[in-house]
């Protein structure tokens, strides 16, 4: 089970926001864990850090999230941060997409993306090409996109917060684990599900949302065709985690 330890003065309004991705996020992946010992506290799930606050004003950086500590044995997250701009995160309000930009960056924290290259997980990095290559998330893949090879497109554009740590959105569009905030509904496929067990979570398919692939003239119409794009998920940092003893 996700715990969030929130740090500075959050409004219960958006203290709310993060319990609801922490509870999506629970009935998708299992966080849970025999009695462990982390900086002198007996943790049993994944404790996340989360903060609002200053840092420096709107369209600088957003903030950093992922994971800060990893198990030894199984190398799956027992600790995180999540830490966002203030000005940042009023102007997301204000469109709309603070829910789903909160709902992405915890699966960041989960390891989806952050993990993938510790994990052996990418094949053809650094290249106008690169792919996931966990099983799991192949076999949905393919169900999707049955002749475009065995494994799963990821981002080959963007900042070090986007490249090769998301789906690539020319392919899946308003999924909600690519790079770019596009669409207006940003489904949670099989797949992504997929991705997380291929990571060592025991997972749950059926809290996946329905998602097909769009059409080019649907890709078009989410904005994601633009040769100029906003890509607020390129601010955001990662944190390089720690291993904890086991």
């Amino acid at each position: 089970m996700i715990t969030l330890d929130f740090t500075g003065n959050m409004s219960a309004a958006r203290r709310a926001v993060f319990e609801a991705s922490a509870q999506r996020w629970d009935g998708v992946v299992n966080t849970g864990f025999d009695p462990l010992d982390v900086d002198g506290d007996t943790l049993t799930g994944l404790v996340i850090e989360a903060s609002i606050e200053p840092i420096d004003g709107a369209a600088g950086v957003l903030g950093q999230a992922g994971p800060t500590a990893l198990r030894e044995d199984t190398g799956l997250p027992v600790k995180g941060v999540m830490q966002f701009d203030d000005a940042d995160i009023t102007r997301l309000e204000a469109e709309g997409s603070f829910a789903d930009v909160i709902l992405h960056e915890m699966a960041h924290v989960l390891g989806f993306g952050t993990l993938w290259s510790l994990n052996g997980l990418i094949a053809a990095s650094g290249t106008n090409d690169p792919r996931f290559i966990g099983a799991a998330a192949a076999r949905e893949f393919a169900a999707l996109l049955p002749d475009d090879g065995p494994f799963v497109p990821i981002a080959n554009t963007g900042g070090a917060g986007t490249r090769e740590g998301h789906w690539r959105e020319l392919i899946f569009g308003d999924e909600l684990l690519t790079g770019f905030l596009s669409g207006a509904d940003r489904p949670l496929s099989r797949m992504s599900v997929a991705s997380f067990e291929d990571l060592g979570y025991e997972v749950d398919y059926t809290s996946a949302d329905p998602f097909v692939l769009p059409s080019f003239q649907q890709l078009a119409l989410m904005g994601i065709t633009e040769a100029v794009r906003i890509c607020d998920l390129c601010r955001v940092d990662r944190p390089i985690p720690r291993m904890v003893p086991c």
